[in-house]
């Protein structure tokens, strides 16, 4: 009974050396197959930063900056916090006073907030672009060969391991079968050729 073995590539010329040995040990090319993963729309969108989220993440933290900016001036302002030159404030509390420190805080918490809140969106994206590029380097190149005995398995096994094949093993059970695509067209999916 007819089954596969896949190995896992780094490269697609390691994978393409791995197909030639497989073919020099005698496995016909018709047996022998190359996977790629599926191209993914939505992790090109993930590295993708949108004008509506840079303005969300800058409202919410120039709302939330500001609110603790304009407390920490009301509490100058009316003389409970007492800061160094203000010392003649907190004594005789001053209705004029205490809305230029309401407002100056409002204001520099505001744009703190918005700052902070635009850069915290963009590093965090520019993360998430790296974590996915490198998950995509990572992924590399399968290559498939039918078995039907032992010994072509073990002996798949080996031409697999002798080129450098990081994982080695029933395709089925180590990988999403439908995640990996062939790049010839005969042969759309890994998930058909089981």
């Amino acid at each position: 009974m007819k089954h596969l073995i896949g190995g896992l590539f780094q490269t697609q010329e390691m994978a393409n050396e791995a197909y030639q040995a497989l073919q020099n040990s005698g496995f016909p090319s018709e047996e022998i197959s190359m996977f790629v993963h599926k191209p993914r729309n939505r992790t090109v969108r993930k590295m993708d930063v949108r004008v509506q989220d840079i303005a969300k993440n800058a409202l919410m933290g120039g709302l939330i900056l500001g609110i603790v900016g304009g407390f920490i001036g009301f509490l100058v302002g009316s003389g409970n916090l007492v800061l160094p030159g203000l010392e003649s404030a907190s004594n005789d509390p001053n209705p004029a006073f205490l809305t230029a420190s309401i407002m100056a805080g409002l204001v520099g918490g505001g744009l703190t907030g918005i700052i902070a809140g635009v850069a915290s969106k963009l590093l965090r994206s520019q993360e998430k672009a790296e974590v996915m590029t490198r998950k995509i380097k990572q992924e590399g190149v399968l290559v498939t060969v039918q078995v039907n005995t032992s010994q072509s398995e073990s002996k798949a096994r080996s031409v697999m391991k002798e080129n450098e094949a990081t994982e080695v093993g029933n395709p089925s059970e180590k990988w999403d079968l439908n995640a990996w695509v062939s790049p010839n067209e005969n042969q759309p999916s890994l998930a058909n050729s089981r």
